[in-house]
C-alpha cells in the first residue's frame, strides 16, 4: 500500500512537472481577423501633424532577466536584457513622460513587491529619471504631467521624485488602485500624487475602440490596452517625417511577443496579468496593426533590445 501511494505522488509529481514545462514551449496565438477591424482608418494624415513633436527614452533601471520566462517559446539562453525606462516627449513647449522607471527610492519601493517575486528576481540601478533631466539643459520642473502604463511599482517608482507634477492615468486604473486588489507601491503613495484621471471618450483609432487624443492633432493617441492591469494603457507617437511609435507597456513582455504573437508563459501570467483573456485580445490588436503597418514601431516597456534601436535621452528623435 505504501509502494502504490509512493508511485502515485510519484506520478503526480511528474505529471505537474510535464504540464509546467509544457507551458514553456512555442505556442503562437491564433489571430481573429476581427482584430484588424478598423486598421488605416480613424487617424490623421501624417502630413497634417505638427512638426514640432520629438522623443526620447530614458533608461533608469534593469533586472536580469531570460527570454524563456518572457514569451512562450523563449529561449534560456536566447538575448534579452528587462529594462525600465520613462518616455519624453516634447510637443512644442510642452514635455510630458510616460512611466519613470526606478526612481531615487527604489531601494524602498522594492521591498513592497510580494516575497515571492522578490525571491525569483532581482534589480540593477541606473540614473533616475530626476537625475538624468537636471544635467541637462531640461529642468526637471519643466516636466509638467506625467502619464504611465500601468501602476505597477517598476513603472511608476520615480513619482515621488516629482512631488508637485501630475500623474495622469485613466479611470479605471485609479480604481483598481483604490480597489487593493494588487497591495503594493501604488496603493501606498497614491494619496501624495497629484492624481488626475481621463477615459477614452475620443473616437476610434487605428482598430481600438476609443482613444484619448492628448493634443487633439493625432500626434500623441492613447489607447486602452486592459488585461495586465484594468487600465493599461498604450501611447502612440506619431511624426510628420512618416515614423510612428506605439509604446504597449506590459502588453508584452518582449517584441517576439507581438511579432509572433505569443502570450507568457502560465507561471508569469499568473504572477501578473489580472485579466489573461483581455491580455490575449489586445495582443493580438497590436499584432494585426504591427503587420499591416511596416511604419510601426512597437515599443515593449521592458525589451531592452529595443530600446537600443530608439534615441536615447538627452537626444531626441522626430
Amino acid at each position: 500500500m505504501i509502494r502504490r501511494f509512493v508511485r502515485l505522488l510519484l506520478f503526480l509529481f511528474i505529471l505537474a512537472v510535464g504540464l509546467l514545462v509544457y507551458t514553456f514551449i512555442p505556442w503562437n496565438l491564433t489571430v481573429d481577423p476581427a482584430a484588424g477591424s478598423g486598421i488605416g482608418r480613424n487617424r490623421r494624415p501624417l502630413a497634417d501633424l505638427p512638426d514640432d513633436v520629438s522623443l526620447a527614452i530614458v533608461r533608469a533601471g534593469k533586472m536580469p532577466a531570460r527570454q524563456l520566462f518572457s514569451y512562450r517559446g523563449g529561449s534560456l539562453t536566447g538575448p534579452y536584457e528587462n529594462g525600465m525606462i520613462a518616455v519624453l516627449v516634447r510637443h512644442g513647449e510642452d514635455l510630458i513622460a510616460l512611466d519613470t522607471g526606478f526612481g531615487s527610492k527604489v531601494d524602498e519601493h522594492w521591498k513592497t513587491i510580494p516575497a515571492l517575486m522578490r525571491s525569483l528576481s532581482s534589480f540593477e540601478k541606473e540614473r533616475p529619471l530626476k537625475e538624468q533631466l537636471a544635467a541637462t539643459e531640461i529642468s526637471p520642473d519643466s516636466l509638467k504631467r506625467i502619464f504611465i502604463t500601468h501602476s505597477h511599482w517598476d513603472h511608476i517608482s520615480g513619482l515621488e521624485d516629482f512631488p508637485f507634477v501630475e500623474t495622469w492615468m485613466p479611470e479605471d486604473e485609479l480604481a483598481f488602485i483604490k480597489s487593493g486588489a494588487y497591495p503594493g507601491l501604488a496603493d501606498q503613495i497614491i494619496d501624495r500624487l497629484h492624481v488626475r484621471t481621463f477615459s477614452f471618450k475620443d473616437a476610434p483609432y487605428e482598430n481600438f475602440p476609443s482613444s484619448y487624443d492628448l493634443y487633439s492633432d493625432g500626434s500623441v493617441v492613447f489607447v486602452p490596452l486592459p488585461g495586465h492591469t484594468p487600465g493599461s494603457t498604450g501611447m502612440f507617437v506619431n511624426f510628420k517625417s512618416g515614423k510612428r511609435f506605439l509604446f504597449i507597456g506590459d502588453l508584452t513582455w518582449a517584441r517576439e511577443g507581438i511579432d509572433l504573437p505569443a502570450e507568457r508563459p502560465w507561471l508569469a501570467r499568473k504572477l501578473v496579468d489580472m485579466d489573461e483573456a483581455r491580455v490575449r485580445e489586445m495582443i493580438q490588436k497590436v499584432h494585426a496593426l504591427k503587420a499591416a503597418d511596416a511604419s510601426l514601431v512597437v515599443v515593449p516597456a521592458h525589451d531592452r533590445r529595443v530600446h537600443e534601436e530608439l534615441p536615447s535621452f538627452p537626444q531626441f528623435v522626430n
